[in-house]
C-alpha cells in the first residue's frame, strides 16, 4: 500500500479562477441497503473513467464503514477527521492512487458531513473548491440506506447512481430509495445499476421489476446503467488491494465498469457550476 499525497499545485491560501471550476462532473453512488458491492463500484467507475483519460476523485462519504482506501491500495495518514478539526488542509489528506485518482478520505466514526458548524463547512468547502479545479469527475461514495445525511448528499449531488443486487430484498430497498428522493425532488436524475448478476436476464428481471414498481407507484422512470456480472475475480481483486480494472482487466466485471463508464461519459451532461451547486445544495436541503 502507499501513502502517496497529492500535490495540487495550490497553496492552502491560494484563491481559484471560478471559470477554472466548469469541468466537474457531480455524482453519488449509494444503496437501499449494505453490502451490494457499492464501493467496489465506486472505485471499478473511477478507474474505469481514470483509463479513459478522465480526471478523477472520489470522495468517501460513508463515515460508518470508510473503505475505499482499502480498495484503492492506499493507507492515508490523515482524513476528513483532521480537516474537520483544523489540523490539517484538504490538500494534505488527498491520496494519489492507481491511474491518478485522488482519494479524499474518511475515517469511520466522524461528524457528518451536513451536521457541521458553519465554520467547519466553509474549511470544508474551500479546501474541496481548490481541489476541484483538477478534476472532471467527483464520484462520492455514500452510506447505504435512507438515513437524512444521507438523502441531502444525494440530493444536493448532480446525479444518482442506485445501486442493487438482483435479491428481492435488496430491489425493495431500492425502491424505496427512488421512492425517497422522488419525494424530495422529482426531477433528479436516477441510474439504476445492478451488481453481481449471475447472467443479464437476471439483471433485466430486476430492472424491469423496479421500473415497473416506480412507473406504477411514482409515475417516473428509472434509467437502467447497465450490469455488473458476478465475478469471481472482483474478491481476488479486493483481497489484493487493487483495482480490478487494473489487475483483471479482461474480466467480465471490469469490462462492464469500462461500459458503464463509457455511458456516463457519453449521457451525463457537463454543468459548468455543478461542484459549487454541490456544495450550495448541501447546506440548503
Amino acid at each position: 500500500m502507499t501513502d502517496c499525497v497529492v500535490n495540487t499545485g495550490l497553496s492552502p491560501s491560494q484563491p481559484t479562477n471560478e471559470d477554472s471550476l466548469f469541468h466537474s462532473r457531480v455524482l453519488a453512488i449509494t444503496s437501499g441497503k449494505g453490502g451490494v458491492g457499492k464501493s467496489n463500484v465506486a472505485v471499478g467507475l473511477a478507474l474505469s473513467l481514470a483509463k479513459a483519460g478522465q480526471r478523477v476523485a472520489i470522495m468517501d462519504a460513508d463515515f460508518g464503514l470508510a473503505n475505499v482506501d482499502l480498495l484503492l491500495g492506499v493507507s492515508p495518514k490523515h482524513t476528513l477527521q483532521h480537516v474537520l478539526r483544523g489540523e490539517r488542509v484538504i490538500e494534505e489528506i488527498i491520496m494519489e492512487g492507481p491511474r491518478g485518482v485522488r482519494l479524499i478520505p474518511a475515517s469511520s466514526g466522524i461528524q457528518e458531513l451536513t451536521k457541521l458548524e458553519s465554520t467547519t463547512e466553509l474549511r470544508l468547502i474551500q479546501g474541496l473548491q481548490r481541489v476541484a479545479v483538477g478534476i472532471d469527475w467527483l464520484l462520492i461514495d455514500t452510506a447505504a440506506g435512507i438515513h437524512d445525511s444521507v438523502i441531502k448528499i444525494l440530493m444536493a449531488a448532480q446525479e444518482v447512481i442506485l445501486v442493487s443486487t438482483p435479491e428481492p430484498t435488496s430491489l425493495i430497498d431500492a425502491y424505496a430509495m427512488v421512492k425517497v428522493i422522488h419525494l424530495r425532488d422529482p426531477l433528479k436524475p436516477v441510474w439504476f445499476l445492478v451488481n453481481n448478476a449471475q447472467s443479464y436476464e437476471e439483471a433485466e428481471e430486476a430492472a424491469d421489476q423496479l421500473q415497473a414498481a416506480t412507473s406504477q407507484f411514482l409515475g417516473r422512470d428509472i434509467v437502467s446503467l447497465g450490469v455488473v456480472p458476478s465475478d469471481a475475480h472482483v474478491l481476488q481483486a479486493v483481497r489484493q488491494q487493487q483495482g480490478i480494472v487494473d489487475v483483471f482487466p479482461d474480466s467480465p466485471a471490469a469490462k462492464a465498469f469500462q461500459a458503464i463508464s463509457n455511458m456516463l461519459m457519453e449521457k451525463v451532461p457537463l454543468k459548468g457550476d455543478a461542484f459549487n451547486a454541490f456544495w450550495k445544495e448541501l447546506g440548503q436541503v
